[in-house]
C-alpha cells in the first residue's frame, strides 16, 4: 500500500485567519467563546477547545464563566449578521471578528445593491450562517434560492443582484444563475465563490483519479467537504468521507492500493497527517 497526502491540501485562507486569531487570544490569557462551531471541524474544535475555546449557542451572545464575567465574542468566518454585532455591543460584549474577508465582500455587495433597491438573491443553502449573515446585511430581505423551485417566488419586476455563497459548486451556481435570468426582467451577477474553492476543483480531481482510494478529510457538517466530495466521487468511485482515522473500514482497502488523502477547507494539515500516520499504523504492518 502506498500513501499520498494531497500537498494542496490545507485550510483556506478564511479558516487559518479565525483559527489564529483564536489562539492568540486563549495564548495571551484572554476568555473567548465561538458563536456556533469556529470552524465545521470536530477534530479542530476539540484541539482548540483544549486551549481554553467556548462554544456558544447559535442563537447566543453573552457566555458567561465561572466568576460571572463574560467571554469574548468570537465570529467564525462565516460571518455574522449586523444585529448580533449591535446585540452584541448593547449587553457590553467584546467582538472578536473572525469574519473571512471574502465573506465580508459578499456582505458588503449585497448591502450595496440592497440599498441601491436591488432584489437580491444568495444562490447558496437558506441555514448556512454565511447566508443566513448575508441576509441579515439586506434587513433580511434578501432572498434564498438553492433550488429552482425557489425561483418562483422572486419579484419579476424588480432588478435583481445575484451572489453565491462562497462555498458552493460554481457549475450550480450557473445553473441557478442561468435560471433566475429566464425568471427576472435585469439581473445584475457576481461570482463570489471562494476562488480557493473553485481552484480546487480541478486539483482534486486529478488527484482523485490518479489514487486507487480516496479518503477525504471534513467535518459532515461541511459544505464545502460535500462539493469535495462529489468531485472526487465523480472521478473515482472508491472515494470516502471520514471526519477522523477511526471511519475507516478494512474493506475500502486492497494491499497493492495507493491510497490518496486530502482535505477540505476546513480540514488541518496535521489532521491529514495524523491520518496518514494512524493508516500505516493499522494497514501496513
Amino acid at each position: 500500500m502506498h500513501i499520498v497526502i494531497d500537498e494542496k491540501a490545507g485550510p483556506c485562507g478564511g479558516v487559518k485567519r479565525v483559527i489564529k486569531l483564536a489562539e492568540q487570544k486563549l495564548a495571551a490569557g484572554e476568555k473567548i467563546a465561538s458563536r456556533g462551531e469556529v470552524i465545521h471541524n470536530s477534530v479542530e474544535i476539540s484541539r482548540l477547545e483544549k486551549l481554553g475555546l467556548k462554544t456558544a449557542a447559535e442563537d447566543s451572545i453573552k457566555h458567561i464563566d465561572d466568576s460571572g464575567q463574560p467571554h469574548k465574542l468570537l465570529i467564525r468566518a462565516h460571518g455574522a449578521t449586523p444585529a448580533v454585532f449591535d446585540e452584541a455591543d448593547r449587553q457590553g460584549v467584546e467582538v472578536i471578528d473572525g469574519t473571512c474577508p471574502v465573506v465580508t465582500r459578499s456582505q458588503k455587495l449585497a448591502r450595496k445593491y440592497h440599498e441601491q433597491g436591488y432584489q437580491v438573491v444568495v444562490v447558496g443553502k437558506p441555514k448556512h450562517p454565511e447566508v443566513i449573515a448575508i441576509v441579515g446585511h439586506c434587513d433580511n430581505q434578501a432572498r434564498v434560492v438553492h433550488q429552482e423551485t425557489d425561483i418562483a417566488r422572486l419579484d419579476t419586476d424588480r432588478p435583481t443582484f445575484v451572489l453565491a455563497q462562497t462555498t458552493i459548486d460554481e457549475n450550480y451556481f450557473n445553473t441557478m444563475l442561468a435560471a433566475i435570468a429566464r425568471h427576472v426582467h435585469i439581473v445584475e451577477q457576481r461570482n463570489t465563490i471562494c476562488a480557493f474553492v473553485s481552484n480546487r476543483k480541478d486539483q482534486l480531481r486529478a488527484f482523485a483519479a490518479g489514487c486507487d482510494v480516496v479518503l477525504l478529510v471534513g467535518g459532515k457538517n461541511s459544505s464545502n467537504t460535500r462539493v469535495m466530495f462529489d468531485d472526487c466521487r465523480a472521478v473515482n468511485p472508491r472515494s470516502y468521507w471520514i471526519e477522523t482515522a477511526a471511519d475507516i473500514e478494512l474493506g475500502w482497502l486492497e494491499d497493492d492500493d495507493t491510497v490518496g488523502i486530502s482535505g477540505s477547507a476546513s480540514t488541518p494539515g496535521w489532521l491529514l497527517e495524523q491520518i496518514a500516520v494512524e493508516l500505516r499504523r493499522r494497514f501496513m504492518r
